[in-house]
């Protein structure tokens, strides 16, 4: 069992020469990236919130603690289920000579090792940056930091335990219902982006109108009131790292974590066995459907099928379509806060300018999955060479796909612009222009990068490791970034620069999908041909 452990923990945290070095250094690039964001976000708001109320280190300390105890108690959850009731590497896993209960508890032991890992990772930037913000930074706060980190996983994990066999069974119910779990993740992605709207809003006003909204502060003072009280855990790990009650911070974690723990193993044990050997037989909620595209065309087959793969790959299902279908809500937001940064650095009379910036990076969100159309195929990719269907035919129907998705969520958003008169007819009209051009030029962007580099094989867990897209991200947000400096720089260095914005936002986004249209074009066929698996 030690052994087995060993080899899994080197398989999640250790280094591997055959890994790519660029999908590494990608992810910590973009993981860096986020990072940042949200230290920025932790100082702005602990720096707002000493400045306006008289609020205690610990008391505002709670708040954030209270966040990442719930942010790593449903990633907990998360790999309860993938690795103790549905590992990808199952029947691999079925053939090690451990027993049942073994291999339970060195699934639960990797877990609180993850967990483990994961708190350190999130709460030492997260201290050392509210320490210096609430300037309460001393060699006894970071003693208590430290021994925050190590009770940080304790809850986290023994709750984890319990509520893990519930979501499993709720999944597999939802398994069988594609739109209600759409809808639902939809609902969620909303709600995050309306808090993180409402907190960049705060900031905003406080630091450019130095003021609030009425109530907000009474709002923020309740918050931080009812958070710091007995029934909430990260209550008690406030304790710990401020010295308060330390005794009674310490005694209640590791007290209700063993108790908690022990309620949930007893309860796991006995529908672990279960659920492992129900995927072992045939899986949870096993696909039923009949296939009705036999009498389609060729063209029509291929649309719906590479429909259907975006649905049946979970994550493309939930980041792909969830995020085409809220990014109208997102725009609103995102517009609206633009306008008022705006406004106060640049003056009246941006709306133009804040629309093109949202609504390119929100369509380069959606465009950049174009960049992993051979990825998602796996080692069916042969198939596709099978099909008596021209190479460039097959890409050219699931660039229409791609196409087909960015343009719904566009035509939303600008209707939903319209309506609430933050742009007018014309820049409606030029904003729908750019969009088509940009959203046409990113597909096949992504599909050129993708032909040049496929990854069509999966990594030891099963899953394709899909470095195209980040690279499309990237790509994406510098296009929007020039089209939206075009459109806020140029009415105020030219005379009649409103025509001077629209025509060289046009022309970049003309430009852009011409070029990438003429290298699909030529160079389509070659590189499909020397695609092996």
């Amino acid at each position: 069992m030690r052994e087995y452990i060993r080899l899994q923990l080197k398989l999640k945290w250790g280094y591997n020469r055959n890994n790519d070095k660029k999908s590494a250094v990608m992810t910590i690039f973009a993981s860096l990236i986020a990072v940042a964001i949200a230290l920025a976000l932790v100082w702005g708001l602990t720096f707002v919130l000493r400045s306006s109320l008289e609020v205690s280190a610990k008391r505002l300390c709670v708040l954030y603690l209270t966040v990442i105890m719930a942010g790593l108690t449903v990633a907990s959850v998360g790999m309860q289920i993938k690795r103790l009731y549905r590992p990808g590497d199952l029947l691999i896993t079925a053939r090690f000579p451990l027993t049942p209960f073994q291999l339970f508890v060195s699934g639960l032991l990797l877990n609180y090792i993850d967990l483990s890992i994961c708190s350190a990772i999130l709460l030492l930037p997260v201290a050392v940056v509210f320490g210096v913000a609430m300037q309460c930074f001393t060699a006894l706060y970071g003693l208590g930091v430290l021994l925050g980190i190590l009770l940080l996983p304790m809850i986290p994990f023994a709750l984890s335990v319990s509520v893990a066999i519930p979501v499993v069974y709720a999944k597999n119910f939802l398994e069988r219902y594609d739109l209600v779990r759409l809808i639902l993740f939809i609902v969620f992605l909303v709600g995050c982006f309306f808090l993180y709207d409402y907190i960049l809003t705060i900031l905003a006003r406080f630091f450019i109108h130095r003021n609030w909204e009425s109530g907000t502060l009474e709002i923020w003072d309740k918050l931080l009131f009812a958070l710091d009280s007995y029934y909430n855990p990260a209550y008690y790990l406030g304790n710990v790292m401020f010295f308060e009650r330390f005794w009674l911070g310490a005694g209640s974690l590791v007290g209700a974590g063993i108790v908690l723990t022990a309620i949930g193993v007893a309860l796991a044990k006995i529908t672990c066995n279960k659920l492992r050997a129900k995927a072992l037989e045939g899986g949870f909620g096993a696909s039923q459907r009949k296939s009705d595209i036999d009498g389609y065309g060729s063209a029509r087959a291929i649309f719906r099928f590479g429909f259907r793969e975006i649905l049946q790959n979970k994550t493309y299902f939930y980041f792909y379509l969830g995020v085409a279908i809220s990014t109208p809500v997102m725009v609103f937001f995102c517009d609206r806060l633009v306008e008022m940064v705006g406004e106060a650095q640049m003056g009246s009379g941006i709306n133009f300018g804040a629309a093109m910036l949202t609504l390119s990076v929100f369509m380069a969100m959606i465009c950049s999955f174009s960049a992993s159309v051979l990825s998602v195929e796996g080692k069916a990719f042969y198939l596709s060479k099978l099909v008596p269907v021209p190479y460039r035919k097959q890409l050219a129907i699931k660039c229409l796909l791609y196409i087909a998705v960015g343009v719904v969520a566009l035509v939303i958003s600008t209707i939903v612009m319209g309506c609430l008169r933050f742009v007018d007819a014309v820049e409606i009209t030029v904003l729908v222009a750019v969009q088509l051009f940009f959203t046409v030029g990113l597909v096949f962007n992504g599909i050129n990068l993708n032909l040049s580099n496929p990854n069509l094989k999966p990594k030891a867990n099963g899953e394709v490791e899909e470095i195209n897209i980040t690279y499309m991200l990237l790509i994406g947000f510098a296009i929007a970034a020039i089209l939206g400096a075009t459109t806020l720089i140029f009415p105020r260095i030219f005379e009649g620069g409103a025509a001077w914005a629209y025509g060289a936002s046009v022309g970049i986004a003309v430009v852009y999908a011409v070029v990438n249209m003429l290298v699909f074009w030529f160079g389509a066929d070659k590189k499909y041909r020397r695609i092996e698996i």
